[in-house]
Formats: C-alpha cells, structure tokens, sequence
C-alpha cells in the first residue's frame, strides 16, 4: 500500500496541551496523564502568575534542581539538630536558641 500523504497528517487531529508547549501526545490516555503530572500542575500556577509556560527540558531541569537543594537543605538540618525556626530539634540534643 502508499504510504500516507503529507495531507492526511495535516488533517489528523493532534493531541496537545497549552501546559506541555512543544509536546504533541500520542493518545488521548498519554494526553490525561500529563493532566496529573507535576510539570502540568507547575505550568497551570505559571499561567495564574502570568509566567511562560516551560517545555518539559526546561522543567524538568528545575524539578531536578529543587530537589537537589531541598537534599541538600536537609542535609544541613541533620547535621545541626536545628530546624529552620531556629527550635532545637529533642533528637540533635544540642543547645540552641530559646523557643519564643
């Protein structure tokens, strides 16, 4: 048989969202679960904030860097036996601030 036409393509629906610019889905299934994914809920705050939209590059890029500084953050916290409010921690059993 011949093979499609570039016309037939131009015709045929594709599956995209304005939260994953750049993507276009294969199935309406891979389309709904982009719907539940962090990087749709991140894109959906973006546009309330009136912020571009990321492609998927792009945040996963920063996913990976929040993560690594969250990791890094409490890292910090165990060694310190203080949390962020300045409270010692009963574990740590070091002398700290005052609680206020």
């Amino acid at each position: 048989s011949a093979a499609p036409s570039a016309q037939s393509f131009a015709s045929t629906p594709q599956l995209t969202s304005t939260t994953a610019p750049g993507k276009i889905f294969a199935s309406r299934s891979e389309l709904q679960q982009h719907y539940k994914s962090d990087w749709h809920r991140y894109n959906l705050k973006r546009r309330e904030a009136s912020l571009p939209m990321l492609n998927e590059k792009d945040f996963q890029y920063r996913l990976e860097a929040a993560l690594a500084l969250r990791k890094e953050s409490e890292g910090r916290q165990e060694r310190t036996g203080v949390d962020h409010l300045g409270k010692v921690s009963k574990i740590g059993g070091k002398k700290g601030t005052e609680e206020r």
